[in-house]
This record gives C-alpha cells, structure tokens and sequence, in this order.
C-alpha cells in the first residue's frame, strides 16, 4: 500500500476519477474544489475521504497534490498552496498543455517543495463527479513531463503513483508533449466542434452514427476546451494549417469527376494504413 496521502483540488470528472482510484488502491484522499455542490456530490459519490474548506487546508494534511482544475488556473493555484504543502509534498496536475504550467510553476515554490506535470491520457466529453470513473486510467498511457531540474526520486514516486492506479507511465519534455497533443488531442476537439456546428433541423433525423462519432468531443465544455486551445495556440494553429492543406488538396480531387489522378483515393489509404497499423499495437 502506498504511504502517499492525496489530495485532490477540482473535483470535476477527472479529479473524482482520481479521487475514487486512489481510495480504491488503499490511499487515503482529502478533496477540496470551489463549487460546495461538488464537494456535496464527490462525498456521497465516495470519491473522498473528506473535503477541506479551503485547498491550503486539503494541502496540509496531504503528501502529494493532484491539481484538477482548468489549465489556466493549475499554476496560480499550485504556487498559492505550496506555501501551505509540507515539506516534501509533490505537486502535480492533469492538465492538457504543460509548458505554460512549468513556466507558471517556475521559481513560485518553496524550495522544498517539487513539482512534476502529468497528463493522463484518458477523459470524456462528460463533465462533473457523476461521470467520475474509478478505472478511467486503468490500462491507459499517463505522460510525466519534467525539466532538467526534475529530481530522478520524483520521476519514481509520481509514476509509481499513477502505476498503482493501473496506468502506464511515459516520459516526455512539457515543449514535446504540446507538439504532440496539438495533433492527437487539441485538433481532433476543434475539427469537432466545428463539424457538430454545420447540420440545421432538417439533418436532425439523419444524424448517423458515423456524425455523431466524430462529434462526441463536441459534447466536452467549449470554456475549458478554449482555455487549453489558447494556451497551445501556436501548435493548434500549425496542426489546423496542415489540416487545412489535407482538406485543400482533398476539394481539388473532389473537383475532378472520377479521380483520374487518385488523389483523393491516396489520402484515402494512406488514412486507412496509418489508422489500421496503430490500432493493431
């Protein structure tokens, strides 16, 4: 059993995830967010073992600290409650972009005080603790981000945190991650959103289950979702560019009756190959 105690700040879907994980695997977790209706639901949810009236109060008893909250708001808020954290407390959040947060986080913080970003790749449309999931990360892929401050100890402990709630643990720096997720999170939400914007009532009927597929993300919150897009903005923006040369290119062979060249029918494959070789792994 861990000799971690939690502490949860943002209880919303993914913090209750945690939250219910952790007490699953033996660890004992305070929980705190700013909204008393979710503190409400995540204790009778027995997402928590008990909810503090202020985060610097959830901090106090804890040993390690999983920030929840909307992306802009994790570095203001961690550098607020490190004063309060014991020393050798770990501070971590969920967030989807990490090199605003490191940057926000740096210099903030007592010395004896460490913090190292995770992101778990793992979430739904679906938001508030009623969706919370206890196995949300079980099997799937949880990415730590340090810097070269980052001690090799707190590279053990978070990711044997993370492994006890059944997830695997990768490497990567907070620059490379945003570069990625830009392609494999961000612009998936934005193309979304953008596609579930286009039907008028008189699709409502024909809305197929290939439409509604590819708009579930559009189901997930446009104010955290604009939080995160605005953050990594120069990413999303070169993704969007590189979608939008895919698209061009995909118009001109629409534009040909038939295809003769097979544009359109390359890109076809080379979707088809890409998508049915990682899916095989």
């Amino acid at each position: 059993m861990s000799l971690e105690k939690l502490a949860v700040l943002g209880l919303g879907m993914i913090g209750g995830s945690i939250g219910g994980a952790a007490r699953r695997v033996g660890i004992p977790v305070t929980g705190w967010d700013p909204s008393p209706e979710v503190c409400t639901k995540a204790m009778g949810l027995g997402l928590v073992d008990s909810i503090e009236p202020s985060p610097e109060e959830a901090v106090s008893k804890a040993t390690l600290v999983v920030a929840a909250c909307p992306v802009p708001q994790v570095a203001r808020l961690l550098a607020r409650i490190s004063k309060a954290a014991r020393p050798g407390t770990l501070l971590t959040d969920v967030g989807s972009t990490k090199r605003s947060i490191l940057e926000g986080m740096r210099g903030k913080i007592p010395p004896e005080i460490e913090y190292l970003g995770s992101h778990p790749l793992a979430g739904s449309e679906k938001s508030g603790p009623d969706h919370a999931d206890p196995q949300l990360v079980d099997r799937r892929i949880v990415a730590l981000c340090p810097e070269a401050s980052t001690t090799a100890a707190a590279m053990e402990r978070l990711g044997g945190f993370w492994k006890s709630l059944g997830a695997t643990v990768v490497s990567c720096p907070a620059d490379r991650h945003d570069l990625l997720l830009s392609l494999t999170s961000h612009l998936p939400h934005l193309l979304a959103y953008l596609l579930a914007s286009m039907p008028d009532e008189e699709h409502a009927p024909y809305l197929a289950g290939g439409f509604r597929d590819m708009t579930r993300l559009a189901g997930s919150s446009p104010q955290l979702w604009m939080g995160i897009f605005q953050d990594n903005r120069e990413e999303l923006l070169a993704r969007a560019r590189e979608f939008r040369d895919l698209l061009d290119r995909s118009i001109s062979a629409l534009e040909l009756p038939g295809d003769p060249a097979g544009d359109l029918k390359g890109l076809m494959d080379e979707g088809w190959k890409m998508r049915t070789g990682w899916q095989a792994r």
